[in-house]
């Protein structure tokens, strides 16, 4: 077990999000997670001593107390994920961090004030002394079951001996007086068995539900995040917004516009020699000829870096395909796209790619990399992976920061799986609408 937060390996089986029918196999599955939920329970259990003992001790500083929590968090963060996987119950994650500790403050009082101040820790506060209780009693249900239906079909052997030494026996419902009443006991135990396998995966849903009812961010929260989320991407996609324009000036200024300039002086300096030095103003007009040529050239760069034709006339699938084609590493791409998604989005998604493809050549060392683009329930799906060296961070890396920005403005967001010695798999998804069918093929 993970002692930061109680976790223990658990089977990836996924479970819908409704419990129909009886079927043995569920059953057994079921049983089996609810005895994994009263192993973490007592992780909960432990953690609900930790934050009642950080409550209660004297302490300079709420340092331990923020820990207690932190260590919840991670443990609540468990909980969301067995039951979405479990039962098919999405608990949304925290809306925010936790929040500060406030300079200066101490003692209990303050501690108190702390935890109940912001929503989310007061909802987790609670959780982890209800978990133990009712989490565990909803667990344990179905364990029960199995241990009465035991002892019950024990019984239903050694019953009478065992009620003429203990002067009387029961169980449940029925006296153990005979062999009729214990065969009776010995049947209702076997029943029991059925009904535990019958209860389990019910058993199971309901703690997720319960889980999801203390946790969960009510609307106000998820409403107030979502605002703090529009508008930090939206000074993210203005600042962005205002580079883009600074470089296309930069690049206008040193480079066309440079050119442009130098082509002008050049004309002009033939026109002043047209009459006496012929065989100059040749040479000026081929120097001119070759300004503007280069100047054209990089007008076109500067117009294929701000949208690429490929990407307007063909859209993002076989921009995809172009990127692909020019990239110094062998990559495969894969493409399952029924439509369109909006301009921006195509172009956010395509200067993603191109991005990940850089860095790639750059720093991974790869020999392969495979491109897969898909669409799924209103999601655009784009996974680059390598066979790279592994080691990408977003928190050491301007070039994936930049690309985490820039999905962010369409709520989209990147998660990148890079242990060292690889492989590297970026992932990243955009909500978006596909506005046109295909027209290519894939």
């Amino acid at each position: 077990m993970d002692a930061a937060t109680g976790a223990i390996p658990l089977d990836d089986e996924p479970s819908g999000s409704r419990v129909t029918g009886f079927s043995a196999a569920a059953g057994w599955t079921a049983l089996r997670r609810s005895l994994t939920l009263c192993h973490m329970s007592w992780a909960v259990l432990w953690r609900s001593f930790v934050l009642s003992c950080a409550l209660a001790m004297v302490w300079p500083n709420l340092g331990l107390m923020q820990r207690a929590m932190e260590g919840i968090r991670r443990l609540g963060d468990r909980y969301r994920d067995v039951a979405l996987r479990w039962s098919g119950v999405r608990i949304p994650p925290p809306p925010a961090e936790l929040p500060p500790v406030p300079a200066g403050a101490s003692g209990t009082i303050a501690r108190y004030r702390w935890l109940a101040g912001n929503p989310q820790t007061r909802r987790e506060g609670i959780w982890v002394f209800a978990e133990p209780v009712v989490g565990a009693f909803l667990a344990f249900l179905p364990i029960a079951l199995v241990i009465a239906g035991v002892w019950g079909m024990f019984l239903g052997f050694f019953g009478p001996r065992l009620a003429r030494e203990w002067d009387g026996l029961w169980f449940e419902f029925v006296p153990i007086d005979g062999t009729f009443t214990a065969v009776l006991a010995g049947l209702l135990g076997a029943a029991h068995l059925p009904l535990a396998l019958w209860a389990a995966p019910r058993t199971v849903r309901r703690h997720a539900e319960f889980t999801r009812s203390m946790l969960a961010p009510s609307e106000s929260e998820v409403m107030a995040s979502r605002i703090r989320h529009l508008a930090a991407t939206r000074s993210e996609a203005v600042d962005t917004q205002m580079a883009e324009i600074q470089r296309i000036e930069r690049d206008l200024h040193d480079g066309a516009q440079a050119r442009l300039v130098a082509m002008g002086m050049t004309l002009d300096a033939a026109e002043h020699l047209l009459d006496t030095n012929p065989e100059a103003v040749r040479t000026l007009l081929v120097e001119a000829r070759e300004s503007s040529s280069k100047a054209l050239e990089e007008l076109r760069n500067l117009v294929r870096g701000i949208h690429p034709p490929v990407l307007a006339d063909r859209g993002l699938a076989d921009a995809v395909r172009a990127l692909a084609l020019v990239s110094p590493i062998p990559t495969d791409v894969e493409i399952d796209l029924p439509g369109r998604p909006h301009m921006p989005v195509e172009s956010a998604a395509y200067f993603a790619v191109n991005e990940l493809l850089a860095n790639i050549a750059k720093h991974a060392a790869a020999d392969h990399v495979r491109i897969t683009l898909g669409y799924d329930h209103g999601v655009l799906r784009i996974v680059v992976s390598d066979d790279g060296r592994g080691g990408a961070d977003a928190a050491r890396g301007t070039g994936l920061r930049g690309i985490q920005r820039r999905l962010a403005t369409f709520d989209g967001v990147l998660a990148v799986d890079s242990p060292a010695g690889g492989p590297t798999t970026a992932t990243m998804e955009i909500p978006c609408a596909l506005s046109s069918p295909k027209t290519t093929s894939s």
